[in-house]
């Protein structure tokens, strides 16, 4: 997910993952992408802004109620409460019969806020389903990486894990590698290339899956250690996309790590414990967990 803070100038701090930038000059107002900045904020920010929404336009429509002098029968006259509460009940349809416009100008100032009201209800009613049928992966990625021996070749390892009882189908992982180089004119570029796992495709996920990345002279990340990959600035995303089970819906979520994420010489902990005595048992505490390997 990508969020953003805004600065003035046009500038603005956007963090990607893990990963912040500063960007200048780029139009980012609410009103030029309103549909996708209400579909990216959280459910809190979603319903305070709404609730911040529907106090400010009811405060705006009573005080056009109150220039109107006694324009709505039974309200106190001069009381902009009375008028607030006229205006929510206007706004949201409701019509309790207690207060009513009276005149022209009443009657002309609570149609246009009922248009208004039932356009932002429909806006509104849109938003909260794009956002509750949305599908959302629960898939828990393990905080590191890890780089070792594994069957006799050196391997990049990424894990993660299944959060939900249900299973994803036709599960598809990618893993990236980011990093800059510099050309002979000695222009720096970010370049993106797509490692090689040795399984990418999972018929049934069901629980835990680790991605095995083979440290060949194909590989990019061939010859490389950890000063290396710090002068790259080497970042690499884990990318999982697969087919929920229960909604029929798909999936996508991302995972990114820095060069510092990675342990060099370590393998994930076993997440599978066998009782004797009982059924295989997933730990999902043993996520983060690495171990060194022996010899390294």
């Amino acid at each position: 997910m990508i969020h953003r803070r805004r600065r003035k100038d046009r500038t603005q701090l956007v963090r990607i993952g893990d990963r912040e930038f500063l960007t200048r000059g780029l139009d980012q107002s609410f009103w030029n992408d309103a549909f996708h900045i209400s579909m990216g904020v959280s459910w809190p920010m979603f319903f305070g802004a709404f609730a911040l929404y529907f106090l400010i336009t009811n405060t705006i429509f009573a005080f056009l109620f109150w220039l109107g002098g006694d324009c709505i029968a039974n309200a106190r006259p001069g009381s902009i409460v009375d008028l607030f509460f006229f205006s929510i009940e206007t706004l949201a349809t409701v019509g309790y019969g207690d207060m009513h416009p009276r005149n022209l100008y009443g009657h002309s100032v609570a149609t246009t806020e009922i248009f208004l009201g039932m356009s932002t209800l429909a806006v509104f009613t849109g938003l909260i389903f794009a956002r509750f049928s949305r599908p959302r992966a629960r898939v828990i990625f393990a905080n590191v990486m890890t780089m070792a021996r594994h069957n006799a070749e050196t391997m990049l390892m990424a894990r993660f894990v299944n959060a939900r009882r249900s299973s994803v189908n036709e599960a598809h992982a990618e893993m990236w590698f980011i990093y800059n180089v510099d050309t002979v004119e000695e222009i720096g570029f970010r370049r993106f290339k797509q490692l090689r796992l040795q399984q990418a495709r999972n018929p049934i996920f069901a629980f835990s899956w680790t991605l095995f990345h083979p440290i060949d002279e194909e590989s990019p990340l061939h010859g490389l250690g950890p000063e290396q990959l710090e002068a790259m600035d080497a970042y690499f995303v884990v990318i999982f996309i697969g087919l929920d089970d229960v909604s029929g819906q798909n999936l996508n979520v991302r995972k990114g790590y820095s060069w510092r994420d990675i342990r060099f010489g370590e393998v994930f902990s076993d997440i599978l414990v066998q009782d004797d005595d009982g059924p295989p048992q997933i730990d999902y505490r043993q996520l983060n967990k690495t171990e060194r390997q022996n010899g390294a």
